[in-house]
């Protein structure tokens, strides 16, 4: 699992650009992976919203998955995500169902422990959230 921690975005789109270069560039998926996710909010809004301050956005496997894993990007500035205030994006990439139940039951178990969720909102190092996660 990749981390960055950012100052600000301008965009929610922003930050989901900048978590899929991530991706990208470490091989995981194709250049046509973020456009895809734009595509599904286009189609159905902000579904990607899965707690307060967190959203998972992602895209089907052949909408450019090379290998499954994810990026969480962790914003010291929140963004407007279509009404919807977010600090912490994470962004993954499944190559198959399998690897999709598996990557959202780690993000499940991130989410719904308070403790760890705080680390990693409250903290603006990298490293530290490598650790919690």
């Amino acid at each position: 699992m990749f981390v960055k921690v950012v100052e600000y975005v301008n965009s929610y789109q922003e930050a989901i650009k900048i978590s899929c270069e991530e991706l990208e560039q470490a091989g995981f998926v194709t250049p046509r992976y973020y456009p895809a996710i734009l595509e599904k909010i286009e189609e159905f809004g902000p579904y990607f919203c899965i707690g307060e301050n967190v959203a998972m956005p992602h895209a089907r496997p052949e909408d450019g998955v090379i290998a499954s894993n994810a990026c969480i990007l962790k914003l010291n500035q929140p963004v407007d995500f279509l009404g919807n205030e977010i600090k912490l994006f994470i962004t993954l990439c499944a190559k198959d169902s399998n690897s999709h139940m598996e990557l959202i039951q780690k993000i499940a178990s991130i989410c719904m422990n308070s403790d760890v969720l705080n680390k990693i909102m409250y903290s603006d190092n990298e490293e530290d959230i490598r650790k919690v996660v």
